[in-house]
């Protein structure tokens, strides 16, 4: 039998050739068992087939070929039938082949037994088949390519190699080799933006390098703006002669699931971000447990397990199982599921922030007897982190159905999240939504309060126009005293940030008063947190100390306010190194470090160290220096903040002093 015809433009797969070279190796006292899996359209076929015929030299037996998808998609074909198949290859008379199936296998491994035989098996979906022929010589091999994972044929010996999408250097590779050059540095940023559209997936590459050579009038960008439709994508990724159809493939592999698995396939279709958990598939399937269907999405290769509890789609897979959804499901049913996986985020992000921020006023005080999981800072940090596209995605598509209370409470309870983590963009995009649901709704005081925050974030960017601009806007809103308080402390921030420290200064000392005579403890911590920073800003440290030591002792009255107190703790410690008071600061400076580093808090943590930084360096403290560097520049570098290298340039300068 003759192999397939070796792939054309084959590209990449280095480290699949090598596997399957370095594991021949360990194989030569028995047959070896291959087995490469992977998404439908990953080029699991090509791989084998190119491998196969740089290999063929070594095998004195020969080799046989079958494609079980290409059987499957006529009569199909059962194991009895494909080893009479392979008989038949090596030259027994059908009139010779037994009737039985253990009695063709037995004569398969016996006209196998005394050379080596290449056995390559396209579109295995049952370890039988595989098993069923196997030379019995040793030094002979099977490559089976498969879109299940096959883990039964583990207890065969079988060395497993999954084939992931290429990357975009070998995806440009692939497709370059199949269009004119002219046409490609005709517009380099549209040849760029077409691989792009086909995720790293060869049978897409192939198919969209095909259909553009056969638009031969068309320019790359007209070809991409004909695939950019989401929508309609994978029914344009067919042409005749290019290896098939993109949506066949999947819709084959879509069709071999069980009932169970499809359904969660067609919910998880309807999933708007990038990921997701087990938690939220169970919420979106209406499931007590999708973890059997999810490991059996991931056997098919339908889906990509990419972290402890993490899950997701390939980019074009993800548009299929939407697809399925929207020809399968009516539209009151997509929305029903819609529904669910906005409940599910919005009271997940309620959660999450109760246990961040615990006493903090809220726009609405949310139910959360019927979330699961009880998080502590920490966890809800970590959850919050981990969902942060998912929050946002979520958000629009809130937006997008009109459930407009559900996208503003969801703005109002990542405030805090926002504001620890520095995500800058997501702060301002989430907000700008809540802002249009506010409006929506008719709800002058939530959209009073969410320009607030918008303005805290435009304050921090140093986009003071901006900033003010929501402030005035927020101010002309029907509001009530928490909300005039709020605007106050922003425009108290923004003259800080402008230098203006006078002004600054008497808008929160009319803060610190208004909420003593209101008794609101907290308020009032966070209030004469605010003027004693900007007291040592402007170098009034003096004044600053007992505005924050009175801070302090209202935090006994408070419970589970630990990250307002290291807060507080973080601009004391600043005050007493510009008195010159080291022990008090580093005292403080390092119950704020302790606090942070607990809560996940690595902006605070950050700061916390940065001023312990200047104690180190002020009280000429070389090994607080040392240890304090290093740690921050290591919460530099897993955080990606640029400052690392100036960081690395203090230990260095330490340590050519310590030199001399």
């Amino acid at each position: 039998m003759q192999l397939p015809t070796p792939p054309h433009a084959f590209v990449d797969r280095v480290d699949v050739l090598r596997t399957l070279d370095e594991a021949l190796a360990k194989h030569e006292r028995r047959p070896a068992l291959f087995v490469l899996t992977g998404m439908a359209g990953v080029g699991k076929s090509a791989a084998a087939a190119h491998w196969a015929h740089v290999n063929q030299h070594r095998f004195d037996g020969g080799a046989l070929y079958a494609d079980l998808d290409n059987h499957r998609n006529q009569r199909g074909v059962g194991i009895s039938d494909l080893v009479a198949m392979f008989l038949r290859g090596l030259g027994v008379h059908n009139s010779y082949i037994p009737p039985t199936t253990a009695e063709r296998i037995a004569l398969f491994r016996s006209r196998t037994a005394d050379k080596r035989f290449l056995v390559l098996l396209d579109g295995v979906d049952e370890p039988a088949q595989a098993r069923s022929v196997v030379p019995s010589s040793s030094g002979s091999v099977v490559v089976v390519t498969s879109r299940q994972r096959l883990a039964g044929l583990t207890i065969d010996g079988a060395e497993f190699v999954d084939l992931s999408p290429l990357g975009t250097a070998d995806s440009a590779n692939l497709m370059a080799g199949m269009i004119p050059a002219g046409r490609i540095d005709a517009d380099r940023g549209a040849f760029q933006h077409l691989v792009r559209l086909c995720a790293g997936l060869p049978l897409a590459l192939r198919v969209a390098g095909a259909g553009l050579t056969h638009h031969r009038r068309w320019s790359v960008a007209r070809f991409v703006e004909h695939l950019s439709d989401d929508h309609e994508r994978l029914t344009r990724l067919a042409f005749e002669g290019a290896g098939g159809s993109v949506a066949q493939m999947f819709d084959t592999a879509y069709a071999d699931l069980s009932e169970d698995v499809r359904r969660l396939y067609r919910c998880l279709g309807l999933h708007p971000g990038p990921h997701f958990s087990a938690a939220l598939a169970a919420a979106a399937a209406d499931l007590a447990d999708p973890d059997e269907l999810l490991d059996e999405l991931c056997a098919a290769n339908l889906l990509e397990e990419i972290g402890d509890d993490r899950f997701r789609f390939h980019q074009l897979i993800a548009l299929h199982a939407r697809k399925r959804a929207e020809t399968e499901l009516s539209g009151e049913e997509r929305a029903e599921v819609v529904r669910r996986i906005v409940d599910w985020f919005e009271l997940g992000a309620a959660a999450a922030d109760v246990a961040v921020l615990a006493g903090r006023w809220r726009l609405s005080e949310p139910d959360l007897s019927a979330w699961p999981v009880q998080f502590d800072s920490a966890a809800a940090m970590t959850w919050l982190s981990a969902e942060r596209p998912n929050l946002l995605a979520v958000m629009r598509t809130a937006a997008q159905f009109g459930w407009h209370d559900a996208a503003w409470r969801m703005c109002d309870s990542l405030w805090g999240y926002y504001h620890s983590s520095k995500q800058y963009a997501d702060w301002i995009d989430a907000h700008r939504l809540g802002i249009d649901a506010a409006q929506l709704s008719g709800s002058p005081l939530v959209e009073a309060h969410l320009r607030n925050r918008l303005a805290r974030a435009h304050i921090e960017m140093r986009d003071f126009a901006a900033a003010a601009e929501q402030l005035d806007e927020a101010a002309a809103l029907p509001s009530d005293e928490r909300v005039t308080a709020v605007l106050m402390e922003s425009r108290g921030l923004l003259y800080r940030e402008q230098h203006r420290y006078p002004e600054a200064a008497d808008v929160f000392r009319e803060l610190v008063a208004r909420q003593r005579e209101a008794g609101d403890d907290r308020a009032f911590v966070l209030q004469s947190y605010q003027l004693g920073d900007v007291l040592v800003r402007a170098e009034h440290a003096e004044q600053a100390v007992p505005v924050l030591t009175a801070a302090l002792r209202m935090m006994k009255r408070l419970r589970n306010e630990e990250l307002v107190e290291a807060r507080v703790r973080i601009v004391l410690g600043a005050a007493y190194c510009r008195l010159r008071k080291y022990n008090d600061a580093r005292s403080e400076l390092e119950s704020a470090v302790e606090v942070t580093h607990a809560r996940q808090q690595p902006v605070k943590e950050a700061q916390a160290l940065e001023e312990l930084v200047g104690v180190a360096q002020a009280a000429s403290d070389g090994a607080l220096f040392e240890s304090v560097t290093r740690r921050l520049a290591r919460l530099y570098e897993a955080a990606g903040n640029p400052r690392s290298a100036e960081v690395h340039r203090w230990i260095e300068a330490g340590h050519r002093r310590e030199d001399t």
